[in-house]
């Protein structure tokens, strides 16, 4: 793996959902660090199905 895509790697860690908590409290990024990724990122609403195209077929009967 080249030293640039582990760079991307290690920075994407840092941002993640999941450990983003633990990075700030150990002072690898910023508050602000992390709210300027987020604004960076790209708008994926597009993606995003309508609730009513889930279907609902594998539920047990009663539960859907």
């Amino acid at each position: 793996m080249s030293s640039t895509r582990e760079a991307a790697d290690k920075a994407h860690r840092l941002f993640d959902v999941r450990t983003i908590e633990r990075s700030i409290k150990k002072g690898l990024i910023t508050r602000k660090d992390y709210e300027k990724h987020l604004k960076a990122l790209a708008d994926a609403t597009e993606k995003v199905a309508p609730p009513e195209e889930h279907a609902d077929d594998d539920a047990p009967e009663g539960l859907a």
